[in-house]
């Protein structure tokens, strides 16, 4: 045994209940409404208290650094006694803390309360904001937060070891991957603007700026290594790297298609069909995962000769999840015109994340979770009776626009390298011509 005590193992407490701080915003309604008929002092401390918890890690993780505790992994690995304040200060913010560093103005969001927006979100946007954020920060907690941050291993290293490289370029990549996440969260859950937003800026789903930015992540993806065909030798190589761009993922699913979707909805109409309209689309989602994910999981030979069979039990957990959600409505979760549609959605929206938990795989989800997106904005509009038909050219456009992303990334040979900003382009022309048939 080392004889050494990190934090883990001198307050066991303090990171599962910074988790659990976490987990009670998975039902924000009955935190508030139990905190309220108590005092306003109890529902202020519960906002704040995952905030000032992981402060309070990130202070002993700086205070650790700093000082030059030989009890902390951190200091024994990368530093020597006579190190610098600059080389402190590097490890401080690139080493195991540089999670902790970007989850903080993430964290804080549960204790926002709409300030600056000029009192137009309401409590039911700010409680489906916070659980969104709490169910996203609790799926990826167990690849963020590794035991080995914060318990002390069998032996520490004797000698240093290189500091883990940070540069300008990694920091931008960073502060916009966070900027995108926390916009994308508003974006989904603040108050309707109105197709008239989407008109002013020629119909684009998000602001140029958003979408610039998504252009230059694009950019990022595919000059690293991540999910290419040497990747999946071993997908859990990296598992906190794959994490972040299943965020980056998500944030771009919130801004092209969450926010989009719900105010195209709004122009169906009065749901004539609605029951025929959901079944159809949950059909065609379903059937779209198989094809399109079977297809590149064989391609790619991941994770080997059982590609087909893993990719089959890929959407069956995805079916899984859609079968559960779909009873949210039973439950109370019923907000908007179409919720079973709705819920059935958020499936596609979040499942590649969700799931990359217990299968590393998940992310070959991603391309055909987006074409089954646009499929469940398509089909509302050509089912449902009192819906504004699409013209048959606009179908055809999509049938073909699908078609032919799936064909070159297959003809490609680059798999999810290809896939990603191929599907992403598609993703947001697609969401436009919705969006302009709509307002039309």
């Amino acid at each position: 045994m080392s004889g050494r005590d990190m934090l883990g193992d001198e307050m066991p407490w303090l990171v599962p209940l910074f988790f659990g701080s976490i987990a009670i915003w998975l039902f924000p309604k009955v935190v508030e409404s139990f905190a309220k008929g108590r005092s306003e002092r109890l529902l202020m401390a519960l906002r704040w208290l995952p905030f000032t918890l992981l402060a309070v890690i990130l202070s002993l993780r700086m205070s650790s650094i700093l000082s030059h505790d030989t009890d902390h992994l951190e200091v024994v690995s990368y530093l020597l006694a006579d190190s610098s304040l600059t080389d402190r200060l590097h490890i401080l913010f690139a080493g195991d803390g540089l999670v902790e560093w970007m989850l903080l103005p993430l964290v804080y969001l549960f204790a926002w309360n709409g300030q600056g927006m000029g009192g137009t979100w309401k409590d039911e946007h700010l409680q489906k904001f916070k659980r969104t954020l709490a169910l996203m920060l609790l799926v990826s907690a167990t690849l963020f937060f590794d035991d080995s941050a914060y318990i002390a291993p069998e032996s520490f290293p004797l000698t240093p070891i290189p500091s883990p490289s940070f540069d300008m370029w990694v920091a931008i990549m960073l502060l916009l991957v966070e900027i995108l996440v926390i916009s994308g969260l508003m974006s989904m859950y603040g108050p309707p603007k109105g197709l008239e937003t989407y008109r002013k800026r020629m119909f684009l789903p998000a602001s140029p700026l958003v979408l610039t930015g998504f252009a230059f992540l694009a950019m990022a993806f595919m000059d690293s290594s991540v999910f290419d065909t040497e990747w999946w030798a071993d997908p859990y190589q990296n598992d906190k790297v794959a994490m972040m761009w299943l965020w980056v993922f998500v944030a771009f699913n919130l801004h092209v298609f969450g926010r989009p979707i719900h105010d195209i909805d709004s122009k169906l109409g009065v749901g004539d069909g609605r029951s025929r309209s959901l079944a159809f689309s949950i059909g065609a989602s379903l059937g779209i995962l198989i094809l399109v994910t079977s297809w590149l999981m064989h391609q790619q030979d991941a994770p080997d000769a059982t590609a087909i069979r893993s990719a089959l039990w890929l959407v069956g957990w995805i079916s899984v999840m859609m079968a559960m959600v779909l009873l949210l409505p039973m439950l109370g979760f019923d907000d908007g015109a179409r919720p079973e549609l709705d819920w059935a959605r958020w499936t596609l929206l979040f499942g590649p994340m969700v799931l990359f938990v217990m299968h590393p795989y998940s992310p070959f989800l991603l391309l055909g979770s987006w074409f089954a997106l646009i499929a469940t904005m398509v089909l509302p509009w050509m089912l449902e009776r009192e819906a504004k038909s699409l013209p048959v050219w606009q179908v055809v456009a999509l049938s073909a626009g699908m078609i032919a992303v799936f064909s070159v990334t297959l003809l490609s040979g680059q798999g999810m390298v290809i896939a990603v900003p191929l599907g992403g382009i598609f993703a947001t022309l697609s969401s436009m011509m919705m969006l302009r048939h709509a307002s039309a």
